[in-house]
């Protein structure tokens, strides 16, 4: 019987029955990066606001509300990371 995770995966790639080999480096390293953009975005939110708005507008404060926007994506973006890092431990492959 598959895993869940193998199901999903053959469901994706339309393998139907073939297995698929998963690269636990490269998803171990894809989860450290985007949990470390996370926590960037909590720690500094200014350095996201700089990049997508504060280039264009020069001496423009960002509000406290983006900042809060800020550092609410950067919690779910810090949740997805933990999802993938979560994954690669209960690989049954």
């Amino acid at each position: 019987m598959l895993s869940y995770n193998q199901f999903l995966l053959n469901r994706i790639f339309l393998t139907s029955g073939n297995q698929v080999p998963v690269n636990t480096g490269n998803l171990l390293f894809f989860g450290l990066f985007i949990m470390a953009v996370g926590l960037v975005s909590i720690i500094y939110p200014q350095a996201f606001w700089y990049l997508r708005v504060g280039r264009k507008l020069p001496g423009v404060p960002p509000s406290r509300l983006y900042l809060g926007v800020l550092r609410f994506g950067g919690l779910l973006v810090i949740g997805l990371a933990a999802i993938i890092l979560y994954s690669i431990g209960n690989t049954n492959f």
